[in-house]
């Protein structure tokens, strides 16, 4: 009796893991004058900037940013645009802004500006 209870629930609780909507996650990536940006995007019904990490010039680690302090102004994987914007805070990373739009990016903060080739494939 037991075994088959636990057997019920285990086929119940199978069946039910498929149901809802898919998750799936990619990364995007920007790397030029030091400085590394590490999108993690997250898809569910349309992609969507999930986590960013951040590394300064001759950071290994990077640090994850806040999601409080970065605002996406706009990011469309069809268009291929992204306008990222991040305010300085308790992280100590300097406010900045990363622009995307089609293979181009640039990177500013301060009087620094960083200008590389963008790839959006996920």
């Amino acid at each position: 009796m037991m075994t088959s209870v636990r057997s019920l629930f285990v086929a119940l609780s199978l069946s039910l893991a498929g149901v809802g909507p898919a998750r799936a996650t990619s990364s995007l990536s920007f790397d030029d004058g030091g400085y590394s940006i590490e999108l993690e995007v997250g898809d569910s019904t349309r992609p969507a900037i999930a986590s960013v990490r951040f590394h300064a010039p001759g950071d290994r680690e990077g640090i994850v940013l806040a999601r409080d302090r970065v605002t996406v102004e706009a990011f469309d994987v069809a268009r291929q645009v992204l306008v990222l914007h991040h305010a300085a805070g308790k992280d100590g990373v300097a406010a900045f802004t990363l622009s995307v739009h089609g293979a181009d990016a640039v990177f500013e903060t301060g009087t620094r500006r960083a200008a590389s080739t963008f790839d959006w494939s996920m």
